[in-house]
């Protein structure tokens, strides 16, 4: 009882509020942190995203998204992604410092990230901080270049979209 009393002063002096959890009642009125690295993911830029690869808006690292989506059926994806259907879309990402960089969604959706025509492995991945919105993160090791995100198998018509640097 005592560390759930704690634990609720710790989460309502956080500062940053709830993110975008509709469907989690226990989140209203909740306040998290969000990591350092994701700090900006409430302050979401609306752009559109293209239906091949080179197309849609460009990807800044530490700036937050709102990504609108094509019907899947409108959009090439190359490599052909494991989930597809629904919503889709690509966007470019430029990579100016070799490192590790995360990319954080919104909703569900597969993500790739595409360098030269192939799938780059992901380097680690899991959710979100609860409370936050921040549904999936996906964690790449870059080196400086040119890349597309392949955005797949959403249901929602957009999607929030974060990448940063972490590490």
């Amino acid at each position: 009882m005592i560390r759930a009393s704690v634990a609720g002063l710790l989460l309502a002096a956080s500062p940053a509020v709830a993110q975008g959890a509709p469907d989690d009642p226990s989140c209203a009125n909740v306040r998290v942190a969000i990591p350092a690295e994701l700090a900006a993911w409430s302050k979401q830029t609306p752009v559109a995203a293209g239906i091949k690869a080179g197309g849609g808006a460009s990807v800044t690292p530490g700036q937050a998204l709102l990504v609108a989506l094509h019907p899947a059926s409108l959009v090439t994806l190359a490599p052909v992604p494991k989930e597809n259907g629904g919503h889709a879309g690509t966007l470019t990402l430029t990579v100016q410092e070799a490192g590790n960089y995360r990319v954080a969604l919104g909703g569900r959706a597969w993500v790739d990230l595409v360098d030269n025509g192939s799938a780059v492995s992901s380097s680690a991945h899991g959710h979100g901080p609860k409370c936050t919105g921040i549904r999936k993160m996906v964690d790449y090791t870059l080196k400086p270049g040119r890349y597309t995100i392949q955005l797949s198998g959403s249901q929602a018509d957009n999607m929030p979209l974060l990448v940063a640097k972490v590490g």
